[in-house]
């Protein structure tokens, strides 16, 4: 009984010494992580000129935006103007909205949002934005 015991142990402590040293033999394998974006897109609120991201699941966050570039075109000249934060510069929203008219085709570009952590983030561009010139009354003559 004893031969018995002591024959199972020494099979059993060869057989787990043998799996060890087989798994020791294979390379280390690496897992790679990659931490899921929070945000996925921006949108334009229109009425308030300024940007707001949205995460994934539709939520909107207003103050996430941390800067932003508006590109617009005008006689075939690229104009870029750099942002930080999400609203618009009223110096911006005046020339877009006074000084013009016509209607400009603006693209937010180079959109950087900032997570609750202080993880900064990367958005899509944002484009074929459309601001409009302030109306203006007219008299009708007669």
């Amino acid at each position: 009984m004893k031969k018995t015991l002591l024959n199972g142990l020494f099979f059993s402590f060869i057989f787990t010494s043998s799996i060890s040293w087989s798994q020791e033999k294979e390379g280390v394998k690496t897992i790679k992580i990659e931490k899921e974006k929070l945000f996925v897109k921006a949108a334009f609120d229109e009425t308030e000129y300024k940007v707001i991201a949205f995460d994934r699941y539709g939520n909107p966050h207003e103050q996430a935006i941390k800067s932003f570039t508006i590109v617009y075109k005008e006689d075939k000249t690229s104009y870029q103007a750099p942002v930080e934060g999400n609203t618009f510069p009223k110096k911006t929203i005046n020339f877009l909205t006074k000084k013009k008219k016509l209607a400009t085709k603006i693209c937010l570009t180079n959109l950087k949002a900032q997570d609750k952590d202080g993880h900064e983030e990367d958005l899509p561009d944002l484009c074929d934005i459309v601001i409009f010139p302030d109306c203006k009354k007219v008299n009708k003559t007669k």
